[in-house]
């Protein structure tokens, strides 16, 4: 692989030292080729020297991290985010899969990040990602990101019905009834999903409280809006029923 050329983002000299220090330390394959602190000289820089890799403090002196991804012509490279602020964005940017540090970063996990973006110079899809968090940031819609075997997936959480566990990931139902393998388990989209109306009824099932049409409680299965029996466990069957209260059209059928 040819070299990988990395800008540093960021306003801190302090962070930019021990950032450069581990990057030297840990990864012959990628020359910093330039910093910047400010928006503007970001853009500037970006534009001029085209990185293949941006290393971003998501505040700046004068702007955030997203004022100049808005702004710059040239979107050819990938990014690893860092932030100091544990709420801001951090869920916009799981359900897009980019990669971020929090700040103070461990510095296990800054090379993990880097590692991951890495992989992804090559991947064409990334565009995908960087749309979806600027839909999310922007609060449009709850956009999520699946990540396939072989491409990506973005689709409004709305969209989903249902998703089973499935040996070396899940498979997502849809509301047109269309189907999307993932290459990562079930657990990793639970943890992003339970939030947003999103019920693991079963090991091997996430369901979407939304898109349930009835109960059958005897029998122990939830019919959804795409007409496919989904089996609940009766230890989870409370929580599940306290969930969908609210939800006038479901019925729950002895």
């Amino acid at each position: 692989m040819k070299n990988i050329k990395l800008i540093i983002i960021e306003d801190d000299n302090y962070n930019i030292r021990a950032v450069t220090k581990i990057i030297e330390s840990q990864f012959g394959e990628i020359k910093i080729i330039d910093t910047a602190s400010r928006v503007q000289e970001a853009i500037q820089k970006i534009e001029t020297l085209r990185p293949d890799l941006l290393l971003m403090d998501i505040h700046l002196i004068d702007g955030t991290a997203f004022d100049i991804l808005r702004t710059c012509k040239y979107t050819d490279f990938k990014i690893v985010f860092m932030s100091a602020y544990h709420e801001y964005a951090v869920k916009a940017m799981q359900y897009a899969a980019v990669e971020f540090v929090f700040k103070p970063f461990d510095i296990n996990e800054l090379i993990v990040a880097i590692d991951k973006a890495i992989e992804q110079i090559q991947d064409s899809d990334y565009q995908i990602r960087i749309n979806t968090l600027f839909n999310n940031i922007d609060h449009k819609n709850h956009s999520v990101v699946l990540q396939g075997r072989e491409t990506v997936k973005a689709c409004d959480i709305n969209e989903i019905v249902w998703a089973k566990a499935i040996y070396g990931g899940a498979n997502f139902r849809f509301i047109d009834k269309s189907y999307f393998s993932v290459s990562k388990p079930l657990r990793r989209y639970e943890a992003l999903l339970s939030d947003l109306s999103f019920f693991r009824c079963h090991p091997y099932y996430l369901i979407n409280i939304a898109h349930v049409i009835n109960v059958n409680v005897k029998s122990q299965y939830i019919n959804t809006v795409t007409n496919d029996q989904i089996p609940f466990e009766s230890r989870r069957y409370n929580h599940m029923k306290n969930l969908l209260l609210n939800r006038k059209h479901c019925q729950l059928i002895p």
